[in-house]
């Protein structure tokens, strides 16, 4: 496999450097395990660090800037727009917990985009995501065993006592029997967020011939990633797996990293091991313990059913689980404080958290553009979209769009901007700027 070269100008990276990025990007899904102090001190946050300063030391030897300026300028531009809106004594702590999780999100960027400077290392790369999602799919499995009763009602709660962890399932919308998964990480959409990501560049590592090479080997891992989207219950998790899969698919093929037939039976198989893990998980679901797999799935089309009823206007709403549902989750209730707060302050918003701890019920938007908008401003936004103007401008390469498009695919039911999601699927598209979609043979 022909290598590209790296970019002019760029010296290579030591194998310790690549191989503590390798590193790093093994662990960024892992957010239900950290050790809990002012802020969480997740495993890849210390080795984004680790990066940042090594990349720094490299710089001041080279006397250099170590990252690219144009990236580097607008995330700086960003953060300091948001310094725009400090806010008073009662609500600085959150608003400096919140910005430092995109300061780190910002290096993660940098130091992904330094990192992937040839075809071996974006080999590499995809090669440990590959594997660390097949070991979510893993997880996954064993996680909704016990979620689901399997090994008893106690089971659940020493899993998620376990010293170092946050939870691994977490219950949620309904009162009663309704326990979605979380996986690696503590929330269950996020969750299915990362599970989204990991397996569309799982699929671009399929397609660049960096999978197991099997048809039902790549099946059960993608499968396995698939299974952990279904059981988060994340209606967003959902649409985006149904929505992102097939146009991941598109685009690679588009790039000719390999045959649109070739990817049609990876990911036929891999739908056909995620439904037989979900049919294998509803038989052995002990009823009245833990999780009812039935009642989740029921309520989640219930739903569904609901959102189209308000819109068509055809039929009536189900009033099934109206006195099970917890209100806590109305959280759509917010977005009129979010627009009320963008209204009266409309060029530099709230500032950052302010609105989070000030709307009716203590919920985020769970909107990019509604937190966006309320909390930073027209400046803050407007800023936020040239720094993602300038990843798009330098941005090439299949794995970078797939990376980033599905990052992007629940910006309407999720807050996204401080989740490394997006962060990191910025930094693999930049970089593809030195790397040539076409340097690999198509796999048919």
């Amino acid at each position: 496999m022909p290598s590209a070269r790296p970019i002019t100008g760029e010296t290579s990276l030591s194998g310790a450097r690549e191989t503590t990025f390798l590193i790093m990007v093994g662990l960024l899904p892992l957010h239900t395990v950290f050790l809990s102090a002012w802020i969480s001190w997740k495993p890849y946050l210390i080795v984004v660090g680790g990066l940042a300063a090594w990349d720094l030391v490299d710089g001041w030897r080279q006397r250099r800037w170590p990252w690219h300026r144009r990236l580097s300028l607008a995330i700086a531009l960003f953060l300091a727009i948001l310094l725009i809106g400090w806010p008073p004594a009662q609500y600085l702590a959150r608003f400096i917990r919140l910005y430092l999780a995109l300061v780190i999100g910002g290096l993660v960027l940098l130091v992904t985009e330094r990192s992937i400077r040839s075809t071996d290392v974006l080999d590499r790369m995809l090669r440990v995501v590959f594997w660390t999602g097949a070991a979510m799919g893993v997880t996954a499995v064993l996680i909704t065993l016990v979620s689901t009763g399997v090994f008893g009602s106690s089971a659940l709660d020493t899993v998620n006592n376990i010293p170092g962890i946050f939870r691994v399932a977490k219950p949620a919308y309904l009162e009663d029997g309704f326990i979605a998964l979380t996986n690696w990480h503590q929330d269950p959409g996020y969750g299915a967020a990362w599970a989204n990501l990991w397996l569309v560049l799982g699929l671009a590592a399929v397609a660049r011939g960096v999978g197991t090479r099997r048809i039902w080997g790549d099946g059960a891992v993608l499968g396995g990633l698939m299974f952990a989207v279904v059981m988060a219950f994340s209606r967003t998790g959902w649409l985006t797996l149904l929505i992102g899969v097939p146009a991941a698919a598109v685009i690679l093929a588009h790039r000719h990293w390999a045959d649109g037939r070739f990817l049609a039976r990876r990911i036929g198989a891999a739908v056909l091991v995620a439904a037989i893990l979900v049919g294998g998980i509803w038989m052995v679901d002990r009823p009245d313990v833990g999780g009812d797999v039935g009642l989740e799935f029921s309520f989640r089309m219930t739903q569904g059913w609901n959102v189209l009823a308000s819109i068509s206007g055809l039929f009536a709403k189900s009033e099934r689980f109206a006195d099970a549902f917890d209100e806590s989750e109305q959280r759509a209730d917010v977005w009129p404080d979010y627009v009320r707060m963008f209204e009266e302050h409309p060029i530099t918003g709230v500032g950052l958290s302010v609105g989070w701890q000030t709307e009716s019920i203590g919920q985020e938007p769970h909107n990019l553009f509604l937190e966006l908008l309320a909390e930073t401003g027209l400046v803050g936004t407007f800023a936020f979209l040239m720094l993602i103007w300038v990843v798009l401008r330098r941005g090439r390469g299949a794995a970078g769009y797939v990376a980033l498009l599905v990052a992007f695919l629940p910006f309407m039911t999720q807050t996204v901007l401080f989740e490394p999601t997006w962060w990191f699927a910025a930094g693999v598209l930049a970089a593809g700027a030195s790397i040539r979609d076409s340097n690999h043979p198509v796999l048919a």
